[in-house]
């Protein structure tokens, strides 16, 4: 299972669909939100990858979940924007989070700078920011799970 990995897209998917044309054999797509009209515009050109998703700070007007927790391959898997966390300033709130929640993986983004750690027997990734990086270029997240192993990585448009 291949999961390509966005955030903070902010109406730009140009990046996207570079990121999804370079990767290739894409089973999955997980936005963590800013912006949710990009989601839209990513099921319109790629209908047979599955996309989940979830709210950001800067949606208004909407239903999405701003927390889910995702099944895939035995794994769990914690998806959040990251804002309702206070990820800005520190990672130990959402660590604990995915710690209650028995998480295998947490997702998040908000920070628009990425982040890849292991801690406490969880993956952590914030893939950074797909078009708006704070530092450096606009970058994803890909996240491999095979034969019950997990990998993760951050790559640069």
């Amino acid at each position: 299972m291949r999961i390509v990995v966005f955030s903070d897209s902010h109406g730009n998917i140009r990046h996207c669909a570079e990121a999804i044309e370079r990767i290739k054999d894409v089973d999955m797509i997980i936005h963590l939100g800013d912006i949710l009209k990009d989601v839209e515009a990513l099921e319109l050109l790629y209908p047979n990858i599955t996309i989940e998703y979830v709210a950001g700070n800067n949606e208004f007007r909407n239903t999405a979940p701003y927390n889910r927790v995702l099944e895939i391959e035995g794994k769990k898997i914690f998806i959040t924007h990251g804002h309702l966390y206070r990820v800005k300033y520190e990672y130990d709130t959402i660590v604990q989070k995915g710690k209650s929640l028995k998480a295998d993986v947490i997702l998040f983004g908000h920070t628009h700078e990425g982040y890849e750690a292991y801690k406490d027997g969880m993956f952590i990734l914030n893939p950074g920011s797909i078009s708006l990086p704070k530092w450096g270029k606009a970058s994803y997240g890909v996240i491999e799970i095979q034969d019950g192993k997990i990998g993760t990585c951050i790559c640069n448009v």
